[in-house]
């Protein structure tokens, strides 16, 4: 039992032993972790905002004049028996007509004697199928059809808003990877400090006959308690910083408590690994 109480009762008093330089290290721990947490929200947030904007993503496929009535319902229910079709909406040429004058504020068609405007169906997509690969396949299938004349998306601008949300997604894990780094050195800093401090007592131990995993126990404990801690004020911060702003067209997006509990976790092993590293090296 000893064996145990020991390293935690030396943990402890190496905490209070040097109350400024482990102040020093939670703060700064804190302030990174914080940082991470923040582009961790922020990645969150792009990549609700990148959904919403897509979420109204249509394709309207024309049909050809010669088509009859008949065969326009052929395809109409060919169409909505397609994977990822969330509804249909048929657009005959009087509806083409009445929609171009809303949109221009006059009859542009006024003097001809027949609408030359096509017939239309618009579709809408479940959001899971909203990809510029997927509906691409979807295009090549509908182009296919007899009496298909056209098919119409925005697929520049779903190719562009996909480049920059993988932009994102890279530049979040870059900056996650020196953020870690960051973290697990400074650790390894603090931990070699505070061997240093006991360093007579360390080599009297060892005269004793004590192994390294005994003398480093202490300090991954330091370790440990460092990166837990700090995990707690960055996400009591943000949270409580989270409730008092607020945005006019996007809503902050924050993590479940499931991710924040293997956020700690990770946290955790990083400071163990970073705390026997830093003690290891010194001993």
């Amino acid at each position: 039992m000893s064996r145990f109480w020991y390293p935690v009762g030396k943990f402890i008093t190496n905490l209070f032993r040097r109350p400024l330089a482990a102040a020093s290290t939670l703060l700064s721990l804190s302030l990174l972790l914080l940082l991470f947490d923040l582009v961790w929200v922020s990645a969150l947030t792009g990549h609700a905002w990148q959904r919403h904007l897509i979420s109204d993503v249509e394709m309207e496929i024309f049909l050809s004049d010669s088509l009859s009535d008949s065969s326009v319902t052929i395809i109409r229910n060919a169409v909505v028996n397609f994977d990822g079709v969330r509804g249909i909406d048929f657009i005959s040429k009087e509806t083409a007509r009445m929609k171009l004058l809303d949109l221009m504020g006059a009859d542009l068609l006024e003097g001809f004697d027949d609408n030359p405007l096509p017939r239309s169906v618009i579709i809408t997509f479940w959001d899971n199928y909203l990809s510029s690969k997927r509906l691409q396949e979807f295009a090549d299938q509908i182009a296919r059809l007899k009496g298909v004349t056209d098919v119409y998306y925005p697929r520049k601008w779903l190719e562009d808003i996909e480049a920059t949300q993988l932009l994102v997604t890279r530049v979040v894990i870059f900056l996650g990877i020196v953020i870690f780094i960051a973290v697990t050195l400074n650790i390894i800093h603090a931990i070699r400090l505070s061997v240093r401090v006991r360093e007579s007592e360390i080599k009297q131990l060892r005269l004793l006959g004590a192994g390294r995993i005994f003398l480093c126990a202490p300090y991954v404990f330091e370790g440990i308690f460092y990166t837990l801690i700090s995990s707690a004020i960055g996400w009591v911060t943000l949270y409580y910083s989270s409730g008092r702003v607020s945005f006019k067209h996007f809503d902050l997006i924050l993590p479940v408590w499931t991710d924040m509990v293997y956020f700690c976790l990770i946290t955790a092993i990083i400071g163990l690994v970073a705390g026997y590293i830093g003690a290891r090296r010194s001993l």
